[in-house]
């Protein structure tokens, strides 16, 4: 869940998730703070937290329902009591931040995973480590936004911190301050079924309402949200929504293609208006990036992270030539972005006809640099086993 600050019902919530909490640490002191069985369980709880169960922390919440085996119980903990209903009505076991369950499953669980922070649990961390919770991270990006070590003021504090690859371990040590023996290259888990083709692109398509044999190709527009830049238009080059996406439709009506508009979570709820062609995906109704991203043949976006989960699949990814919205630089550069960087409306149609009719022509021309980018990014990680790497850290340091 996203929160508002601007909205009451949100601080209430984040009251409730607090009350919650210190009954949690009232009730894992009062049945045994160290849970001297804790090793002897068969099966542990780990809670997963975030906005929305996506990205990282559905990989591993499939991971260990599909494998039992491995003795994880995944919970999902949200302050969004009508997402809690969603997900339970599709089989999830899921917990409100608000009632009673979330102090029942913190006073119970090993570990809690998290790729947002934590929100009203921050200043309730170290109590509860030190009744023996252990607290993991999986962040929900990793792309070009720079960093400092006061974005991560709470991760510092965490038992251990996932990271993608190298390259994010040594950038987290160095410029967000990191101490080098809690942060551990794992790639990302949410890029396993991207690297292993497990998806099914049919039963996507037709989930989103296109029909297989008529949609054609998929192209996305995966614009980043405003970050810095306040009053920043997520349409480039300084067009208006009308002119952008009415050029899109235009080239999706002529070229027999269907275009994806996949706007961020901080966006909000984007609708994209009635372009004929163009199916609004905005982050806030469809939140698994990655069954978008494995349906698309081609992607166009500006400075978002999405690029690099992207990556691991070789196809056509197509850069606009707008200003980074960034306060605070780059983490990864500009000279990460991999495939042609477009300056105007015409240059990204005629690149986007290029590409997915002469794909071959493409490989040629940016091969080397979709290449030697994938491996600066994710060196040996993007191998489809990370979810695997998480569930070995969390048994080694869980003594599960």
């Amino acid at each position: 869940m996203k929160i508002n600050k601007r909205n009451p019902k949100h601080w209430l919530l984040l009251f409730a998730f607090m009350g919650q909490g210190i009954l949690g640490l009232v009730l894992r002191w009062a049945t045994g703070h160290k849970h001297r069985d804790q090793k002897r369980q068969a099966v542990v709880n780990v809670i997963l937290y975030g906005h929305k169960l996506n990205g990282n922390l559905l990989a591993l919440h499939d991971y260990s329902r599909s494998n039992p085996s491995i003795g994880l119980r995944p919970v999902f903990l949200s302050m969004d009591g009508a997402y809690c209903q969603e997900l339970a009505a599709l089989g999830v076991d899921c917990v409100w931040a608000g009632g009673m369950g979330c102090s029942r499953i913190l006073a119970g669980a090993t570990a809690l995973v998290s790729d947002h922070g934590l929100h009203s649990l921050q200043p309730l961390l170290g109590a509860y480590q030190r009744l023996g919770l252990r607290f993991f991270d999986v962040w929900h990006g990793f792309g070009f936004k720079g960093f400092d070590a006061d974005d991560y003021r709470t991760l510092h504090h965490y038992d251990e911190v996932w990271v993608a690859s190298e390259t994010q371990r040594e950038q987290y040590v160095r410029m967000a301050e990191f101490e080098p023996a809690i942060v551990h290259p794992t790639g990302y888990g949410r890029t396993d079924a991207l690297v292993n083709r497990s998806h099914n692109p049919e039963g996507i398509i037709q989930h989103l309402g296109l029909n297989p044999s008529t949609c054609g190709k998929l192209v996305m527009f995966a614009p980043t949200w405003a970050q810095d830049d306040r009053g920043r238009s997520i349409y480039p080059f300084g067009c208006s929504e009308q002119k952008f996406l009415g050029a899109l439709s235009d080239f999706a009506s002529g070229h027999g293609v269907t275009v994806l508009f996949r706007s961020h979570m901080n966006s909000g709820d984007v609708s994209g208006g009635d372009y004929p062609g163009i199916v609004a995906l905005p982050g806030t109704r469809f939140p698994n990036t990655e069954a978008l991203l494995f349906i698309s043949d081609a992607l166009v976006c500006d400075w978002s992270s999405i690029a690099f989960d992207y990556l691991v699949l070789d196809r056509p990814t197509f850069f606009l030539d707008v200003p980074a919205p960034f306060a605070k630089g780059h983490s990864l550069g500009p000279e990460c972005r991999f495939g042609p960087i477009v300056h105007g409306m015409e240059e990204l149609l005629e690149g986007l006809r290029n590409a997915l009719t002469d794909p071959q022509r493409y490989w040629s021309i940016h091969g080397a640099a979709h290449l030697s980018t994938k491996q600066y990014v994710w060196g040996p990680y993007a191998d489809g086993n990370a979810t695997s790497r998480y569930v070995e850290r969390l048994q080694l340091l869980c003594g599960h």
